[in-house]
Order: structure tokens, then sequence, then C-alpha cells
């Protein structure tokens, strides 16, 4: 490399350090504060033997009101937010396990009626957030609703139970689709090991399938564990008070900034530990498989076949069809649909969507980019890694932390951001949902090779050259790819949209939560069907995108 371009790949590097600083902004300023409430303890405890001290007299009321809102927040709160945690965490990856693993194994190696058709509706859940999800259940089982007038009963789902229901139903798909991967490659000659063993199925699904197939199906539930944490309106319209959820409610009903940070800080402290357990447990597990020869699927008996597809469809019903139909119904028959309000909050989340998703995909752009030229491992690894750490971390978290430093920005520069800056939220999607795009394009420039690169860079000593005209034009498609999974997530975001969206400015998700939190159960069908609509359109789109992809290389 020469003199030239070695000058300009240092001044990429210093770019990209800069970028990743600042998406991981929101978790420096979030520590940062909790240092703050550290330093002042301290600095009371010092005054206190000082009694001369200006300290005493200047911060002795805050240092009260901390200790005070903090000693309430261990005493009465902490423990709740962590026992209804852990319970819902626990018990939603253990029934996304179930469903996500025997659905995939189902459809995987058996031939069953409808196998096919309902392969592609066990996907489509992904499409229906978790708390509209909980917006419909409500409503069906409200009092004088839809199942107590067919069953003469109704299901309280303003708990726990509730919460886990609907995160569980809309999550399994992510079990649901490793799985299925794990099980569709899996080698033909175990299976054959197995039945010349005399391994009935259930022995070769429990000792050889499901053993093969774990490391995918731990990715599955890592996701389903991420979301689950980061699940706020599902929780916090059930009243759960969930991590999430609690960050919330000690920021807006109680004014307890204090307590609330520190949640925050527990929480991502969590979510540290759990991406580091992650990481040690890929680099232990490894093994291989020949695959060049795959099991094909087995036909099954026509009673045992209408069981399996019986029991995909149920599922399929309770995740999906029910919901979407009952959307459908109460959202074409409300009045609003004729009103310039409903197309107003529309074009607001389209709007939003559209600039957050745009102003993501470029920065993942330039981020793979500079890791793709730095030719250096461990520092692709870090800017990579820290550029994508806001993926794990809860939206209610992410809100909390970004309020504290826009305020501090704001102070600096002596203008208010929070209610009134567009900026900020969309800077806080970026922060968000970064990861998912810097994936597709870190698995679109594995596809191209290094020699168009060097080649490129030998007819013009320019790495902007080479960004626009070799990697942009090949890249185009992931471009897209990413800029569509940012926007789908953008459009079904909650709690980042509800903590730093400007003053009087709503989107179709904070209007249907408000709506839902109103009791106006059945005013908020029509902003949540075209979340679901939007989420399907795009759905089919990225699935359509990456079937192409695939069936080209």
């Amino acid at each position: 490399m020469s003199l030239t371009l070695a000058k300009r790949l240092k001044s990429f590097k210093i770019l990209g350090v800069f970028l990743a600083l600042l998406i991981i902004l929101p978790v420096l300023s979030l520590f940062g504060e909790i240092f703050e409430i550290f330093y002042q303890f301290l600095a009371s405890f010092f005054s206190k033997l000082n009694t001369s001290s200006s300290i005493a007299s200047e911060n002795l009321a805050e240092i009260s009101t901390i200790k005070e809102n903090l000693s309430h927040f261990f005493e009465f709160l902490f423990l709740r937010f962590i026992k209804d945690t852990f319970i819902v965490l626990f018990f939603t990856l253990l029934i996304c396990f179930i469903l996500g693993v025997s659905t995939a194994y189902l459809v995987a190696n058996f031939n069953f009626y409808a196998r096919a058709f309902l392969e592609k509706l066990l996907i489509l859940p992904l499409a229906v957030p978790a708390y509209i999800l909980a917006f419909v259940y409500v409503g069906i089982m409200d009092f004088g609703g839809v199942f107590e007038s067919i069953f003469g009963f109704r299901i309280n789902l303003f708990n726990i139970q509730g919460v886990i229901f609907v995160l569980s139903f809309s999550l399994y798909p992510y079990v649901y689709l490793f799985a299925k991967t794990a099980f569709a490659s899996e080698a033909k000659i175990p299976f054959e090991v197995g039945k010349i063993c005399g391994y009935s199925e259930w022995q070769i699904f429990y000792k050889i399938s499901l053993r093969t197939a774990k490391v995918s199906i731990f990715a599955g539930l890592m996701l389903v564990l991420m979301e689950t944490l980061s699940d706020y309106g599902a929780s916090a319209y059930l009243g759960v008070d969930t991590f999430s959820a609690g960050i919330f409610k000690l920021w807006y009903d109680l004014s307890d900034i204090y307590s609330s940070s520190v949640l925050s800080a527990f929480l991502m402290l969590f979510i540290f530990i759990l991406m580091a357990l992650e990481q040690r447990q890929k680099q232990q597990i490894s093994f291989n498989q020949d695959t060049s020869q795959t099991l094909q699927r087995r036909d099954l008996s026509p009673f045992k076949a209408l069981l399996a597809s019986l029991f995909c469809a149920i599922i399929v019903l309770v995740g999906f069809i029910l919901p979407f139909l009952w959307l459908l119904y109460w959202g074409l028959k409300d009045s609003k649909l004729f009103e310039a309000d409903f197309y107003i909050l529309s074009f607001h989340s389209l709007a939003l969507a559209f600039v957050a998703a745009l102003f993501t995909a470029i920065l993942a752009f330039i981020l793979c980019f500079i890791a793709r030229i730095s030719k250096n491992a461990q520092f692709n690894f870090w800017l990579l890694k820290t550029s994508s750490i806001g993926y794990a971390i809860p939206g209610a978290a992410i809100g909390v932390s970004l309020m504290i430093a826009a305020v501090f920005v704001g102070n600096f520069l002596n203008t208010p951001l929070l209610g009134v800056s567009f900026a900020v939220l969309v800077f806080a999607y970026m922060v968000r949902f970064l990861a998912t795009a810097i994936y597709a394009f870190e698995a679109g420039f594995s596809k191209i090779h290094s020699s168009l690169d060097e080649a490129s860079l030998t007819l013009k000593k320019s790495f902007l050259n080479l960004a626009w005209r070799v990697h942009l034009p090949l890249l185009k498609p992931f471009f897209l790819l990413a800029f569509l999974v940012v926007f789908i997530d953008t459009i079904k975001e909650l709690p980042l949209t509800r903590m730093l969206a400007p003053f009087s400015f709503e989107t179709l998700s904070t209007k249907a939560f408000w709506l839902a939190s109103d009791e106006r159960i059945y005013e908020c069908a029509l902003p949540s069907l075209f979340i679901v609509l939007l989420s399907l359109v795009l759905l089919f789109f990225t699935q359509s995108f990456l079937k192409d992809r695939y069936a080209r290389s």
C-alpha cells in the first residue's frame, strides 16, 4: 500500500472510531449519570467532615432527594422488577423453545397436509408486534366480547400470564426460523446410525437432531431473550413491572430520574453479561458434520399427518390469523378510516421510518466499508461490535440515556433538544437498529472478492472511488435489504417514539398504545392494522428478496 493510501486509511479508521463512539454515546451518558450520582454521595460524605464546605450548603437538598428516591426504589420496587422480568423471561423462552422447535422439526422432516402453506404462515406472527397482539386479545377477551359470548366466561390478561402469552406467540418465529434451517440441513449419516441402533423417532429427535441444531436454536433463543427484555408495550399495557416498563414508569409516572437511570444501568450491565456469555458459548461450541447428503422428508401416517397439520394450524391461528382478522374487521369498520387525522399519523410514521432507515443504512455502509479496507481483524471486530451494541439494549434504556445526553448537549449549546428535535429521535433509531443494517452489509461484502478492491486501488488510488464506483453498485440489493429491515423495525418501535418524539407529534404505534391505554380498545384497531399490513408487505418482500439472492448464489 502506498504512503498516500496509508494516510487516507488512517483517516478512515479515525472516522470509524468517531462514528462508533457516537453510537455508544447513550451508554456513556447513562453511566456518566450514575458516576455523577456516586460522586455526589462522596461529596456529601466528605462535606460532613468539613462543615464549612460550600458543597454541604449547595447540594444537601439534591443529595437528600437522591437518597430518598433510591432508598424507596431499592426497598419497594427493585426486587419486584427483577422478579417480574425473570418470570416473564423464563416462561417466554420455554414456550418459544417448545413452539419454535416442534413446528420447525415437523416442517423440516415430515410431509403432512398443507405443509408448504403452513411453513410460510408460521413466520407471519413476526409482523404483529407484541403490544398489538396484547390489544387484540384484550378486545377478544373483554366483557361481552367474542370469547365470552361463545364460551360463557372470560380470561383476564392483565397479569404476568398475559404478557408471557402475547410475547411467546409474537416471538416464537425467531426460534422457528433458526431451528428449521438447522433441521433442514441435517446430515443423513447420524440419522441412519440412529436407525441402526434402534432409536425411536423421539430418540432420534432428542439425541441427534436437537443436539446438532443446538447452536442455531441457541441463536434464536438469544434473539427472543433480547426482544423480551426490550419489550415495553405489552408489559406496560398489561400492567406487569418488567425492567423496560419500570424504566418508563419511574421516569414519567414517578418523576424519579435517578432510579430510572440506575435501573437502566442494571439492565445494560445484564445485557453486556449475556453478550459476553453468548460470545464465549460460540467459541466453545464447534463441531462439523458432512451435509453433502441431507435428510429427505418422511411421510407420516394419515392420523399423525392430521395431528401435525392441526398443531401447526392452531399456532398460526392464535399467533396471526385470529389477531389479523380481528384487526381487519374493526379497522375497516372504524369511521376514522375516512378522516384526515389517520392519514397524517400514517405519513408521520412512514416519513420517520424512511429518514431513520436511510440514515441508518448509509451509516452501516460507511462502517462496513471502513472495516473492509482496514484489513485488521481485531479493529474490525471492535468497530462493528461496538456499533452494533444498541440492538441488544432495550429501547426504554436507550431512551433514558439519550434524554440524559440530549439535556447535557442542549445545556452546552444553550438550545433545548428534547421535545422539539426530530434529530434526537432519528439518532435513537440509528443507535437501536444499526446492527441489523450492519449484518445485511456484512453479508453483501462477503460476496465481493478482494481482487476487485486491489484492481480498483491499482487503477485509481482512492478509497472514495472504490466505495462509490465498485462497492455501492454491487451492494445495491443489500442496501435495500438494510433499509427495509430498519424501516420495519422503526414502524413497530414504541418506547423510543413515546420518550423522544417532539411535542404534539404522534405515530401509528404511539396512537394505538394511547387509545388502548385509554380503554378505547376498538379505536386502536385501525392504526394497529396499518402497522401489521405494512410489516406484512415488507416481510414478504424481504423474504422473496433473500430467497432470490440465495438462489442466485
